[in-house]
């Protein structure tokens, strides 16, 4: 159980939690507004207003219900969230909603005043997994449940991260030896084409290679359905034997199943190899992502010794990267999960610090340009 305190812990502890809800509320409205379809729509509005109620236990609590009246002013990372939502989808937020209830369970749990609502929580996760799920199998879905998405969505995000280091690095170190030369500022045009070229490259080589080989696994498995249709029954029964089905009901699936050769290769394909014929992934999607990603990234630092040269333009390069990544940082805390000012403090450290060795390796190079 969670320590009585003094007042004053107690009253701060209430109201985070209320703030917590009010969040939630203000995020499951937004993302009705781009539910799939008006089913989920009105289920996220079901769990929106489940929150405010959960918003007004916990303002009773505290004795003041003028604390869920007015508009709401979501943090952050809830603005973030729904932000994440528009670009990708609601399915992309959905695995986040789902971890943060399972937060908030664990932390109704163990609070006295919480009544039962731990198990409303557990409800709502519970929710949110049934939409999960019918967003994998539902069609046009653009969220996370695609893996195209996904992969294009996490090449873009790490690439902009890429390309902000690597250039700003780079520019660093060319800096540290010419610092007042137009060395500086073709490095960072050279650095910023180069890096984005060969990013897009290297992903489009990556998901081309992976796509093939799902290709060959699907033809394969197309080959031995037609030349060996007995064996593929059985290996068909056996999965959903093994998933509890009983052998009548199984053999029944299975016999509508075989009925039409594409429904049990689609079905093999995603029972046995575990992949989704209609979502193998797009190189050329994958690739241009990593482009623009890249070049936004480091374009950043060059933007400066557009307009000039010397110290001051490598200063206002550092503050740029600095910035963007930190934004960035906070974006990729949407996917881990880590606390925002971790993950932006924990990327800018670690470009300043990629910065600082490359500008002290370049001024100690015997170079005069």
């Amino acid at each position: 159980m969670t320590t009585t305190g003094t007042d004053q812990d107690r009253d701060a502890r209430l109201r985070e939690m209320l703030a917590d809800e009010l969040d939630a509320a203000w995020l499951y409205d937004t993302l009705a507004g781009q539910a799939r379809n008006p089913q989920e729509a009105d289920i996220l509005r079901d769990l929106a207003e489940s929150e405010r109620r959960h918003a007004r236990h916990w303002a009773e609590r505290l004795g003041d219900l003028s604390l869920v009246e007015g508009p709401l002013r979501p943090g952050w990372r809830t603005r973030g969230l729904a932000m994440l939502a528009r670009v990708a989808g609601v399915g992309a937020v959905l695995p986040r909603l789902r971890a943060a209830e399972l937060d908030e369970i664990r932390r109704y749990q163990a609070e006295p005043e919480s009544g039962g609502l731990a198990a409303e929580e557990l409800e709502h996760r519970e929710t949110l997994g049934a939409l999960a799920a019918d967003g994998r199998r539902g069609e046009g879905d653009h969220g996370f449940a695609s893996a195209d998405t996904a992969t294009t969505f996490r090449a873009a995000l790490f690439g902009l991260n890429d390309g902000i280091v690597s250039n700003l690095s780079l520019i660093a170190g060319v800096a540290g030896a010419a610092i007042d030369s137009d060395a500086v500022l073709i490095a960072g045009i050279a650095g910023w084409l180069a890096g984005a070229f060969s990013m897009a490259a290297g992903e489009y080589i990556s998901v081309r290679s992976q796509r093939e080989l799902f290709e060959h696994q699907i033809a394969r498995e197309r080959l031995e359905l037609e030349l060996a249709p007995e064996e593929e029954r059985g290996e068909l029964l056996a999965i959903y034997r093994r998933k509890g089905v009983s052998s009548e009901i199984a053999g029944q699936l299975v016999d509508e199943m075989m009925a039409d050769p594409e429904v049990a290769l689609d079905t093999l394909a995603r029972e046995e190899l575990g992949l989704d014929p209609d979502d193998l992934g797009s190189p050329w999607r994958a690739a241009g992502g990593s482009f623009l990603a890249f070049s936004l990234g480091a374009i950043v630092p060059v933007i400066p010794f557009l307009a000039g040269s010397g110290y001051w333009a490598l200063a206002a390069a550092i503050i740029a990267g600095v910035a963007t990544l930190g934004v960035t940082g906070m974006l990729t805390s949407l996917l881990t999960g880590r606390h925002p000012l971790y993950a932006g403090g924990r990327m800018i450290l670690i470009g300043l610090a990629a910065t600082a060795v490359t500008f002290a390796i370049g001024s100690a190079l015997p170079i005069d340009l």
